[in-house]
């Protein structure tokens, strides 16, 4: 049974996911539409920055924590040999990553103007360093860690259109903005998300390994219920693609309302997931014979 180490790595964890890529996916989608969010680019700049920085010191607590559930008391969270072993491997690698992809975006997002450039640099090393650690970081085979990086990039690019899309809505003046917006982050989906979908599943199969393993052990479990979630998302925003957006370009006012309404659900998806995939990596083991 988890003791209490391993549900504050698991919250920990979840706060990690959710810094990085909602500050990786708003730095992405500055990129992607320069043009529609200029207005609301102040306000996505400063949510980038505290988001890049609960990623990094959540990285830091969760790598402490990963001693503490070593020794299985506090001492682990500040103990030096345990933490200096914990650094040479995996695990330290990938804090190593997360700590210079942090610092780059932290920097790039302060600069402004040029910087994000150098913001994309450090959202792309933060968002790879997921790749160095867990079930598929095992071997040399590089495809599984391409695969892994698409599925998150994915996923941060949709998290990351949230908040410019609810803040534009949110402005009377710039409603038909905002529903240009939804129009072209939904033509782009059609191809985001079946990368999304593919990955995640073929990632899936490599840790399952079986239907059986799929139904019968408490990994296969979990991974169902993420995907029941990941199945809601996709509904709430094939929903906001085919009755809000097109609202929205026709000047409907109510149509920020509802607009807002849905995104507050699929925030709760969002964190939901994060959630469940804290759990897989961190409270249940593979299947043995994955």
């Amino acid at each position: 049974m988890p003791d209490i180490w391993s549900f504050a790595a698991v919250v920990t964890k979840t706060l990690m996911y959710f810094g990085i890529l909602t500050s990786s996916g708003l730095v992405l989608t500055r990129f992607v539409f320069a043009a529609e969010i200029s207005s609301v680019l102040p306000v996505m700049r400063k949510s980038s920055l505290l988001c890049a920085l609960l990623g990094v010191v959540a990285a830091l607590a969760s790598f402490c924590l990963s001693g503490a559930a070593l020794t299985g008391d506090m001492s682990g969270l500040t103990d030096p040999d345990m933490l200096g072993l914990l650094w040479q491997t995996q695990v330290g690698t990938a804090l190593q990553m997360r700590l210079v992809g942090g610092v780059l975006m932290l920097t790039g997002l302060l600069l402004g103007g040029s910087g994000w450039g150098l913001a994309g640099l450090g959202a792309l090393t933060a968002l790879w360093s997921f790749t160095q650690i867990g079930h598929l970081s095992e071997g040399q085979d590089l495809w599984p860690k391409l695969l892994l990086m698409a599925h998150l990039s994915a996923i941060a690019f949709w998290i990351g259109i949230l908040l410019p899309l609810n803040r534009l809505a949110r402005n009377p003046g710039e409603l038909a903005r905002a529903g240009q917006l939804g129009h072209r982050f939904g033509q782009i989906a059609t191809v985001v998300i079946p990368v999304l979908l593919l990955a995640g599943i073929a990632l899936g199969w490599l840790l399952v390994g079986s239907w059986g393993n799929l139904f019968t052990t408490a990994y296969g479990l979990d991974l169902i219920v993420k995907l029941v979630l990941v199945a809601v998302l996709l509904a709430l925003g094939a929903w906001n693609k085919l009755r809000i957006v097109p609202d929205m370009i026709s000047g409907n006012p109510k149509a920020a309302a509802k607009l807002s309404q849905t995104m507050f659900v699929e925030w709760l998806f969002f964190i939901a997931v994060l959630l469940a995939t804290a759990s897989l990596t961190l409270l249940f083991a593979l299947p043995d014979n994955h």
